[in-house]
């Protein structure tokens, strides 16, 4: 009864507040020739850290030439990988540039899918303090006092909910992107096979019909091509 009357009061509290995100993930098609770039603004000096997570979902070999800026500064490089992962000291505020680079690519266009996250110096993605919350609401403060739980309690158990929520958000991301990689692995990998299939089906019907037709003029008193392979 008690572990569901926390539960009542968790589901309360998350879903009378807003949170503010310090974590992104995109998917981008990068056309063929092009060097594109991202802008992930840092405006808050409680962020200490910045985790870039890439990997191309298709086209081509899967690989992409990839850098971080920050103004002139280059952060970080990759060159024609398909996946990566970096973490980033915050040093300065600014604006980062997340960049992919496909230049060496004449024809084919790349898929890539990318997740951001911010850090402050614990380690921690949300900006969302439950205490400064359950401050405020008094009907959450009886509540806690009811069930004999202190506001601290109450305050750790939503924070590792929460890390637990964005841990399985990060790899339900992961995993979809796996998936589509491999899905497009599977396509090319059909379409490859089937090109050659019919391509070598037609070079042996050919060839068939070519050796049908030259037995035969074998046997064909006017034939010419018969006169010539009967000559040699």
């Amino acid at each position: 009864m008690r572990r569901l009357t926390l539960f009542s009061l968790l589901l309360l509290l998350l879903s009378s507040t807003t949170l503010f995100a310090s974590e992104f993930d995109f998917t981008v098609e990068i056309p063929p020739g092009k060097f594109q770039c991202y802008f992930q603004p840092v405006v808050d000096a409680k962020f200490k850290s910045l985790e870039v997570d890439y990997q191309v979902i298709d086209g081509g070999d899967l690989n992409i030439n990839f850098m971080v800026l920050h103004g002139a500064d280059v952060l970080v490089q990759d060159q024609m990988k398909v996946d990566g992962s970096h973490k980033i000291e915050i040093k300065e505020l600014g604006d980062y540039q997340i960049c992919f680079d496909n230049t060496f690519s004449y024809q084919t266009r790349k898929v890539v899918f990318f997740e951001v996250f911010l850090f402050d110096a614990e380690g921690n993605l949300d900006d969302l303090d439950v205490a400064k919350y359950a401050n405020q609401d008094a009907q959450l403060q009886e509540r806690l006092a009811q069930v004999g739980i202190t506001l601290a309690e109450f305050h750790a158990t939503a924070n590792r909910i929460k890390g637990s929520l964005n841990k399985i958000e990060y790899h339900q991301a992961l995993l979809r992107a796996y998936e589509a990689r491999d899905r497009s692995i599977m396509s090319a990998n059909l379409d490859r096979v089937s090109f050659w299939s019919v391509l070598n089906a037609i070079i042996l019907m050919s060839v068939g019909g070519v050796q049908v037709y030259m037995i035969r003029s074998l046997f064909e008193e006017d034939s010419k091509l018969g006169k010539l392979l009967r000559r040699t």
